[in-house]
């Protein structure tokens, strides 16, 4: 029979994830592509010596600046979002 004391343990304080998450930007833009798809774009972007991300950045910076534009022509005034 194990040893067992006579005190009980107290409970593990549990880890908040949220105290020690760190992101590298505050929202994602992404496009779901099937395994086939990443498979292709996984060994292209490591026959260039690169990450996928690398590959998509100049496409999505041009997108997002393309994005503003539209809004500044139609007079949308853009805030940043306020972390609560």
């Amino acid at each position: 029979m194990p040893d067992t004391p006579g005190v009980a343990k107290a409970p593990r304080r549990r880890r908040n994830w949220r105290h020690n998450e760190t992101r590298a930007s505050e929202k994602t833009v992404a496009k779901r592509v099937s395994a086939l798809d990443h498979q292709a774009l996984t060994k292209f972007a490591e026959a260039q010596g690169v990450k996928v991300s690398v590959l998509l950045e100049p496409f999505v910076t041009e997108l997002i600046k393309q994005a503003h534009e539209y809004c500044e022509k139609n007079g949308e005034a853009l805030e940043t979002a306020k972390a609560s």
